[in-house]
C-alpha cells in the first residue's frame, strides 16, 4: 500500500473506532444512572481496572504492549471521567468534604483552586491527571511533582472557580482516584 492508501485505511479504522467509543459511554452513562439510584460512589475500583488491563492486554505482543495499556487506562479515565459529570450529588458531597477539611467557605470569590494529592504508581499516573484538567477546560498554573516511597505526589495551582462544573467535575474525579486530596487554598 501506499501512504495515501495506507491513510485511507486508518480512517477506516478510526470511524469503527469512533462507533465503538460511543457505545461504551453509552455503557458509561447507564453505569453512573445505576450507580446514582444505588447511591454508590465507586466509580474508580483500581483493582478492577488492574485485573481488566492486565487481562485484556495479555496476548498483545510485546512491542506494542506498553501503547496499548496507556490506551486502555487513558479510555478508562474518559469514561469515568464522563461518569463523574453525570453523578453531581457525587460532587457535591465531594465538595463539601473537602472544603470543610481544608476550613475554607466555597462561597469566598476565587480565581484559582490550590490542590494537593498522593497517587500510587501502580494504580494511577499523574499524566491520567494532567489529561483530565485538560478535558475539563482547566489550565494549570503551577505544578510542583515528587515521588517518596512509590507514591506520587503533586501540588497543583488551577485557574478557575469550584463553581464551574469543570472544576467541580475535576476535583470530584481527583478526590476519588487518589490518596490525602485536599484543597489547600481558594485564592
Amino acid at each position: 500500500m501506499n501512504l495515501d492508501e495506507i491513510r485511507a485505511h486508518i480512517d477506516e479504522i478510526d470511524t469503527q473506532m469512533k462507533s465503538l467509543f460511543l457505545e461504551r459511554m453509552e455503557c458509561s452513562r447507564q453505569v453512573a444512572e445505576t450507580k446514582a439510584k444505588m447511591g454508590s460512589d465507586n466509580v474508580f475500583v483500581p483493582e478492577r481496572e488492574i485485573a481488566i488491563i492486565e487481562k485484556r492486554a495479555t496476548d498483545i505482543d510485546a512491542s506494542l504492549h506498553d501503547e496499548y495499556v496507556a490506551f486502555i487506562r487513558h479510555l478508562m479515565s474518559v469514561s469515568r471521567r464522563y461518569q463523574y459529570g453525570i453523578l453531581t450529588e457525587l460532587q457535591d458531597k465531594t465538595m463539601k468534604e473537602a472544603l470543610e477539611t481544608a476550613g475554607l467557605d466555597g462561597r469566598t470569590e476565587h480565581t484559582q483552586v490550590k490542590i494537593c494529592f498522593v497517587c500510587g504508581k501502580e494504580t494511577s499516573d499523574l499524566n491520567l491527571f494532567l489529561n483530565m484538567a485538560k478535558l475539563n477546560g482547566i489550565s494549570i498554573a503551577e505544578l510542583q511533582f515528587s515521588i517518596k516511597e512509590g507514591k506520587q505526589k503533586a501540588e497543583a495551582l488551577l485557574e478557575g472557580n469550584i463553581k464551574e462544573a469543570g472544576m467541580r467535575q475535576f476535583l470530584c474525579q481527583t478526590a476519588k482516584e487518589s490518596e490525602d486530596f485536599r484543597i489547600m487554598e481558594l485564592r
